[in-house]
């Protein structure tokens, strides 16, 4: 099975493809895109639609994951912190894909089966982990790792 899981910052979205199953994934891919949080709603609409399509089509997984941010402090962080699951929700719908969606508190250490902390986990369970990942590529890879055996 090969998930694909994606996190959204400011200005940036992540995405990792992990394959395998929960107990033994292993890594495949990670890359981050760059977005104007600025910019009109409709722009970020289309540059999401656009980019997730992309990813997708290029990784071809079999599931979708994503973790969504509670950090959303107002309108604008909403607009690009929690719309485009929406959008990705609506791609897997119109493209028959199974989605998975997490909070940072589904990445528990009972649900990794790792006693240490979560980002330490994608570096000692995941196999063949990129050399330096930093922590949004980190989450993208815990949304696609939880969904593996979902």
């Amino acid at each position: 099975m090969k998930a694909l899981g994606f996190n959204i910052k400011k200005g940036e979205l992540w995405f990792c493809v992990l394959e395998g199953d929960r107990a033994a994934p292993a890594f495949l891919a990670q890359d981050r895109h760059r977005f104007d949080a600025e910019q009109p709603r409709t722009g970020l609409a289309h540059f999401f639609k656009q980019t997730f399509g992309e990813v997708i089509d290029h990784t071809k997984p079999d599931l979708l994951a994503y973790r969504v941010s509670l950090d959303a402090n107002g309108a604008d962080q909403v607009a690009y912190l929690c719309y485009p699951f929406g959008i990705l929700n609506l791609i897997a719908h119109e493209r028959g894909t199974p989605i998975r969606e997490f909070v940072t508190q589904s990445f528990s250490k009972r649900a990794l089966g790792f006693a240490g902390d979560k980002l330490d986990a994608c570096d000692a369970r995941i196999s063949n982990p990129p050399p330096k990942w930093g922590r949004d590529g980190k989450l993208a890879a815990l949304a696609a790792w939880m969904a593996l055996d979902g």
